[in-house]
């Protein structure tokens, strides 16, 4: 199997950077590439008028949601134009791909992760107690991956992949729960070896401006002031958290360089929420915005960085790699789960019960897809071979908890003719 360049999709009531993402950067920006993403610009609230439809039928598939959503404060008149105005209901059809990940023995958490490779045609799910698992038909079959000879066991609950631009062998992972919270390919998943001490991890990001990959970090699951720094690949880890605040998470790092770093804080605890900076390696931090930090952020194709925020209020943007961040809006367009970008640089993000696309960095949005399956989808994947959507949940109890039927479930959608 072949992987890679930026993917990025989460967990985010488990664990929540190319990450949360479907596309790596193409130049590096003011300061180099950056791991990771999320979505907004300056997006309106105003629901275009006509731009609700009403549930059809009984089986919850068939549903519409908003349609259309303005840069603004007035409802907008009119028929179907680009993004302001209209009622172009979407149709199509949820289909469930968990196929014969059905019934692998597994715990709380059993379906922990699923994200598309940007350049391949390839969909990886984490299953608890399970490791990784890859498809290349769209779902209709999955086949575990790190088989290969000395590849390191991976039993925890998978939190984020982020896949090496340059290299379309190599990627890291991170989990949460059972042991080990970082891994390394270098063979397309063929093997895996666990990086360090590093455990119960939300997020891996990787200095990408460095051809060694030597810096990365990894933010503590459910711990405040838990943030872990590596200055030799991972082999060694130190703590570089106890500047940021106190009572709240920080736990979603994107490494700009070697010295200058981004982690998002809020969600899990409550306490402060935002976006923070070092510029000397995590020894100071100053917060840089009060919006944004939830989950892994979205590096779009154009470099610029959107961070989702915490209270669903909308969204952060940079577009000077990290060196501040504005309001992008986007309130009602986007929810905590961190948005995916498209392979035409479109920005797609969960909006209550439904998923939004905006073609114009978050100004404007329409209703991409019908109602979603379930109510408690935790991450949105793209696959551009597959022109699909996919999205997922879990289920939790005590005690064992095999996979489910109807965890992972597609929608087709072709990003060249909508």
């Amino acid at each position: 199997m072949g992987v890679i360049r930026t993917a990025l999709a989460i967990s985010l009531v488990l664990d929540c950077s190319c990450t949360f993402i479907t596309s790596c950067p193409t130049d590096n920006g003011a300061g180099g590439a950056a791991s990771g993403g999320s979505t907004g610009a300056n997006g309106g609230n105003s629901a275009a008028k006509g731009g609700k439809s009403s549930t059809h039928g009984g089986n919850g598939n068939d549903a519409g949601g908003p349609q259309e959503a303005g840069a603004g404060g007035g409802a907008a008149e009119g028929g179907a134009g680009n993004g302001t105005g209209g009622s172009s209901e979407p149709s199509g059809t949820w289909v469930d791909v968990t196929s014969n990940l059905v019934g692998l023995a597994s715990e709380c958490g059993n379906l922990s992760f699923l994200t598309a490779k940007p350049d391949e045609d390839l969909l990886i799910a984490g299953v608890a107690r399970q490791g990784l698992w890859g498809s290349t038909d769209g779902g209709q079959k999955w086949t575990r991956m790190g088989q290969g000879e000395g590849s390191a066991p991976m039993v925890h609950r998978t939190s984020l992949l982020l896949w090496d631009p340059d290299d379309s062998k190599r990627f890291w992972e991170s989990g949460t729960y059972g042991g080990g919270g970082v891994f390394e390919t270098k063979d397309d998943g063929d093997t895996f070896a666990q990086l360090g001490d590093a455990n119960h991890t939300d997020a891996v990001s990787v200095d990408f401006t460095d051809p060694d990959r030597q810096t990365l970090l990894a933010g503590g699951h459910e711990q405040p002031r838990t943030l872990y720094r590596s200055t030799d690949g991972g082999q060694t880890w130190s703590p570089i958290g106890s500047g940021l605040p106190d009572g709240t998470n920080c736990v979603y790092p994107l490494a700009i360089s070697s010295k200058i770093h981004l982690v998002g804080c809020g969600g899990y605890g409550g306490g402060p929420m935002g976006i923070y900076r070092t510029t000397d390696g995590g020894k100071t931090w100053k917060v840089l915005s009060t919006s944004g930090g939830a989950g892994p952020a979205l590096r779009a194709k154009d470099g610029t960085i959107y961070w989702t925020s915490a209270d669903g209020s909308g969204m952060a943007r940079s577009d000077d790699n990290g060196t501040s961040f504005v309001d992008a809006g986007g309130a009602g367009m986007v929810g905590r789960v961190p948005p995916v970008e498209l392979p035409d640089g479109s920005i797609a993000g969960i909006a209550g019960n439904v998923i939004m696309v905006s073609r114009d960095r978050g100004k404007t949005w329409h209703a991409a897809t019908v109602t979603l399956p379930y109510p408690d989808a935790s991450g949105l994947a793209y696959s551009g071979q597959q022109k699909a959507f996919f999205v997922w949940h879990f289920t939790c109890a005590n005690g064992p908890l095999p996979v489910p039927e109807d965890v992972i479930r597609r929608y087709d959608f072709d990003y060249e003719s909508h």
